[in-house]
Parts: structure tokens; C-alpha cells; sequence
């Protein structure tokens, strides 16, 4: 068993947190705030509970996964409402567009706007959803340390038969032609960050999340998933430090041997950024926020975090 911190308690640092204790690891989650769920947070006015963060619960499948991993189920957490109307869409001017989660009401939706949009949104929907189950049978769930782990026949094959390189706005331009239409299917990807046209036609999958499975809400607010992931990590044993600045982190020949926070000093095998999964040299891990960086012995190799 190794002695693990986590920098960093969002969902990805809580969700690394769990999996790492679960697998036998001593492992403490260290965050700034003083309370974790990183983006996920709220804040309570005249008796109201407004959410500072996500607004936006997709692929409910996902969550179910995470719970499913550690003999727990969604609703051992919080009541999950489907939304109906699922969202709705605010064009220039005074233009809006109600998206109904029923299917056929959001076929005579679109038809209404283009003739024939509604036999086209279905073929839409069904290759969206081949998309998603490719993905999330054969991609997503990968730990990506090799590009040898999607070689293989159904992957291959997957991706040359539904062209999920093609771009994401060109894909859409296939099936509508009204630019209200085209509006509403290339906004799920700009939660990627990128234009439609840089986005790979992969993500239709995420109009699979938002079209087909539904937009979801649960009753609480958006903080019971944080409180949920939590509770998990807890469950696990994790140590979960809220409210500590790191201050300094201890390296020797490559290897990180101390963590120290405003309130203590944290003995380390191995160190985890909970905000993101890559390899960091020593001149960047230098400028991660207001970190101290100590190299203690000659080597001065660079960090790998994962």
C-alpha cells in the first residue's frame, strides 16, 4: 500500500480519490476551498438554494457507472428529476425554441421550422447514439496509455464506417439546413471549448446525451453530486483536507517525499494533480499556483502525475 495526495477536490480528484482507497492506497485529498466539488458549489438566499456551477445533468449512465463501482446506486444519493421541457434555446432577438424531452413532440419541433427536419433528426439521433455506444464501450473507459488499446477490429471499423473524424458542422449540414436547426445541434459541443468546426463528428454523441437520453436535475440542487462523491471518498477512507493552501512539495531525485500544507506536514510516495492527468516538468510544476517547488538531492527529472 502506497501513501497517496490528491491536490485538488472536484469531481476528478474525488473520483481518483475513491478508486485509488479502494484499491488499498492511503490516500489524502487536499483542497484550497472549504468545502470540496471544485465547480460544483451553491449558495443559500431568502430561503433559496441557487447553484454557482454546472447547470447540466447528461449521461446519467456515467454517474450510475461511478456509483455501480462502489455497490452504491444514484438513489442512494439524491432524487434525479428528468427535465421537460429539457432546455431552452435563446436565438438573436426575441426568437426562443422550447426542446421538449419527448421525442415526437421534438420531431414536430423541428418540422415545424423545416420541412422534412423531422425524418432527418431521427437518422441523426440513431448514428448519435451509435457514436456514444462506441465510445463508451470502447474509448472513454480506456486508461489511454497506449494507442494499442484501440487497435482493434470493432474499433477500427467503428470509426470508418460512422467517419467520426468528418467535423462536427459539417456533419450537422448533412441532415438541416435552418440555421435555428443548425444552432441547436452544434451547441452541446461548445461545452468542449472549441468551434464545431474543430470538433470531430465523434461528439454527436453528446446530442445523444442531451436528445435522446435528456436533460436531468437532481432535487436538491447540483451540490448533492458533489455531497455524494464525497460521502464515496469517505466511505473509502480517503483523508479529506478542506480549507489548506499547499505551501511547498518536497522532491528527491525525481521523487515526491513531502507535501506541506498551511496546517501540516504530509509524508508522500505519490503525488496526484486532481485537476488534470499529464506529466509536468519541474519548471512548470514551478508555476502551479503559488507551490514551492524544493528539489532536495542532484536529480532533477521530471515529475510524472497521473
Amino acid at each position: 500500500m502506497s501513501t497517496l495526495s490528491i491536490l485538488g477536490g472536484g469531481i476528478a480528484g474525488l473520483t481518483a480519490a475513491s478508486s485509488l482507497a479502494k484499491a488499498g492506497h492511503q490516500v489524502d485529498l487536499i483542497d484550497n476551498n472549504v468545502r470540496v466539488g471544485g465547480r460544483i458549489s451553491s449558495f443559500s438566499k431568502n430561503g433559496f438554494l441557487f447553484d454557482k456551477g454546472p447547470s447540466w445533468y447528461w449521461m446519467p449512465d456515467v454517474f450510475e457507472r461511478f456509483f455501480n463501482e462502489f455497490g452504491r446506486t444514484q438513489s442512494d444519493f439524491y432524487d434525479l428529476k428528468q427535465l421537460d421541457p429539457g432546455f431552452k434555446i435563446f436565438y438573436e432577438g426575441d426568437n426562443t425554441l422550447m426542446v421538449p424531452s419527448n421525442r415526437e413532440a421534438l420531431y414536430e419541433v423541428f418540422e415545424e421550422i423545416e420541412k422534412g427536419s423531422a425524418a432527418q433528426l431521427k437518422l441523426f439521433l440513431e448514428d448519435a447514439e451509435i457514436k456514444y455506444n462506441l465510445s463508451m464501450s470502447d474509448l472513454v473507459y480506456n486508461p489511454s496509455l497506449s494507442w494499442f488499446e484501440f487497435v482493434n477490429k470493432r474499433t477500427i471499423e467503428g470509426v470508418i464506417k460512422n467517419k467520426i473524424f468528418q467535423s462536427f458542422d459539417k456533419h450537422v449540414r448533412k441532415y438541416f439546413k435552418d440555421d435555428r436547426l443548425i444552432q441547436l445541434m452544434e451547441f452541446p459541443v461548445l461545452f468542449l471549448g472549441a468551434k464545431p468546426s474543430n470538433i470531430p463528428s465523434l461528439y454527436s454523441l453528446m446530442n445523444h446525451a442531451a436528445l435522446n437520453q435528456g436533460t436531468f436535475y437532481p432535487m436538491g440542487g447540483m451540490i448533492k453530486i458533489a455531497e455524494a462523491f464525497e460521502q464515496i471518498a469517505r466511505e473509502q477512507g480517503v483523508q479529506i483536507h478542506c480549507g489548506e493552501t499547499v505551501q511547498s512539495i518536497d522532491i528527491k531525485n525525481g521523487q515526491v517525499l513531502e507535501i506541506s500544507t498551511n496546517h501540516q506536514n504530509i509524508a508522500q510516495m505519490e503525488l496526484w494533480l486532481g485537476w488534470t492527468i499529464t506529466t509536468l516538468s519541474k519548471t512548470s510544476l514551478n508555476k502551479v499556483g503559488e507551490i514551492t517547488m524544493r528539489p532536495i538531492g542532484t536529480s532533477e527529472r521530471s515529475l510524472h502525475h497521473r
